[in-house]
This record gives structure tokens, sequence and C-alpha cells, in this order.
């Protein structure tokens, strides 16, 4: 019985398909819908999964679906990927009705599997009105989570909560990627902006100075915004 076990194991285990990444909550450049959130970018030898979250905004009814037509599009080459199928979702035109505002709808679109070492991607909805697009959707766990801690640190910032900003803002920098976002140098110019509005020109130098030695590709423009709101060089 053990050795039959173990056979039916071994079987069972060498036909699945096993995640080869998976991207969780991804940042994107442009979106056309606020209410509706991919939460996740899963990607497989043989497939694309992308699971979404849509939330019910209107005050009464609402409803939702998705187009046949659904493609995810490397931006560099406009190479598409079109979707397979749908889990969890109607076709258009047959629709999802909500029974209440903020109510919440997860579901899944398939695609055929995408280059491997890809940095971003753009997720669009071919159709004849109100369709959805994602433009510039981050592949990258780091960059995203580096937008979340940068986010946080605003919050904080805004809050008047400083040594949270800074230990977010510092956090964002210590480690920068050869893709970086926009989040890094404004990152820096944060820094530099707290401690020199403190009075401590020292440390904001100091920041300043990790700017300009730092790998930002863009370091220049911060440089600059530096010089315009404090005077240092």
């Amino acid at each position: 019985m053990r050795y039959i076990l173990l056979f039916f194991t071994s079987v069972f285990m060498g036909n699945c398909t096993y995640a080869q990444e998976v991207i969780t909550g991804p940042f994107s450049a442009e979106l056309s819908h606020p209410e509706l959130n991919v939460d996740e970018i899963i990607l497989y030898a043989d497939s694309t999964v992308v699971n979404l979250t849509v939330e019910n905004n209107a005050d009464k009814g609402g409803w939702f679906c998705a187009d046949k037509n659904i493609y995810i599009e490397i931006p560099q080459t406009r190479q598409r990927f079109y979707r397979r199928v749908s889990r969890g979702i109607p076709t258009c035109p047959t629709v999802h009705n909500f029974s209440r505002k903020g109510e919440t709808l997860s579901f899944s679109l398939i695609f055929p599997a995408i280059p491997a070492g890809l940095s971003t991607v753009n997720l669009i909805e071919e159709c004849n009105k109100a369709c959805f697009y994602f433009k510039g959707l981050i592949l990258n766990n780091k960059l995203n989570n580096d937008i979340r801690v940068f986010n946080q640190g605003m919050e904080f910032y805004t809050g008047n909560e400083i040594a949270q900003a800074i230990d977010c803002f510092t956090r964002v920098v210590e480690d920068i990627p050869s893709n970086p976002t926009h989040v890094y140098g404004y990152a820096y110019y944060h820094l530099v902006m707290i401690y020199y509005s403190s009075g401590n020109k020292l440390t904001a130098g100091f920041w300043l100075n990790q700017l300009k030695t730092s790998t930002l590709p863009n370091k220049d423009y911060f440089i600059r915004m530096v010089k315009r709101d404090t005077g240092l060089e």
C-alpha cells in the first residue's frame, strides 16, 4: 500500500505545473478604473494568470463583465498575448450584477506564457465601451515593494511622523535596482529636505552626496530640485 501511495503521489506531483514567479500587488503607470485592482500576476511555463478584484462603487445596482478580447501587451514590441479563458467573471455581454455598494468580485484571466525577463507589461481590454486597461504593470516584486514603502513614507511625512518617514525613505534607497522608478530619486530628495528643514545641514548634505554618487539614471533632475529648494550644491 505504501508503494502504491508513493507511486500515485509521484505521478500527481510530476503532472503539476508550478509557478515560476508570483508578482504580488503590481503597480501600474496608468490605469483606467481605480476600482479595479490587479492582485497578482502568476507566471507559469505554459501560461500567465492575472488575478483581479473589482469593487462596486455604484450607489445603486452596478455590474461588471470582462470582454473576450483582453490581451497582455509587451510595451516595447507591441506583441500581444490574448486571453484564453476567464474564471469567476462573465464574458460580456453577460454581466455580474452587484447587490450593494462596496461589494467586491475577484476573478482570474488566463493568457499564454509571456517571455521571461520582462520589466513591464500592459493589460488591455479591447471592447466598445468602458474598457479597462493597465499600462506599465511592473513585473518586479522589489520595485513594487519599494513603491509601497515609499507611499507609506509619504503618508508618514504628510502626517508629520518624521521619524517613520525617514525610516521608509532610507529603506527605499538601501538597494537601488538596475531599472529604478521615480520613487528612488524622490526618496533621496525628501531625505535631504527633511534634514535641511530641521536645520541639520550636515546630514542633508550627506544624503545629497548619496544621491550624487548613486546609480540613478535621472539623478541630475533630483539634484537640480535639491539645489532649487535648498541652495545646497
